[in-house]
């Protein structure tokens, strides 16, 4: 009987210290500029992979940098939504305002994962936020954020790889010269 009392105790305490586990670790003080924390948690308990490489804390962390920046990117989302925003003509800055919001949720969800995991890397960002800058007038704004919707859905779907977002890509279908032929 002994072990068995034994066995009780270890798995009400595993039970416990499961819950507790479970317990949202939200990060307190988030900017009320980024989408709702709770957006996020979400994406990261459905991601069960990740959950076992990388701690709630750790990721939140990440989608915040995501947003504001951080010492080797100075420049987050916030910045180029706002640019791209702010360049728009008015009667468009608030549908541009909640593309821009739920198109960096996307994008914000799948990149705070670790490295091995996730299907969007900085290199992508670097790239997307240049575009965004580098599109000029509201069509080709409009044609922009199209393209990388469309890539962000198809890089989660798996229908598209990782290799395939470079410069031409974009370069070539939205008519830009990103070089000037430099």
């Amino acid at each position: 009987m002994p072990m068995l009392g034994m066995v009780k105790y270890g798995l009400i305490s595993f039970l416990g210290l499961t819950l507790c586990a479970c317990r949202s670790a939200d990060l307190p003080n988030w900017p009320s500029e980024l989408p709702e924390q709770h957006y996020f948690v979400s994406a990261y308990q459905s991601d069960i992979e990740n959950k076992a490489d990388q701690s709630q804390q750790e990721y939140l962390r990440w989608v915040i940098s995501f947003y504001e920046g951080n010492l080797m990117v100075p420049t987050g989302w916030l910045y180029i939504q706002d640019i791209v925003v702010r360049s728009a003509r008015p009667e468009r800055k608030e549908e541009l305002e909640i593309h821009l919001t739920a198109l960096g949720g996307k994008i914000a969800a799948e990149w705070a994962k670790t490295n091995e995991l996730r299907a969007i890397d900085s290199r992508m960002l670097g790239i997307w936020g240049s575009m965004l800058q580098l599109a000029k007038g509201p069509e080709q704004q409009h044609e922009t954020i199209q393209l990388i919707s469309e890539d962000v859905s198809s890089l989660l779907d798996k229908d598209l790889l990782a290799e395939e977002i470079q410069d031409a890509r974009y370069e070539q279908r939205l008519g830009l010269q990103l070089f000037d032929n430099f």
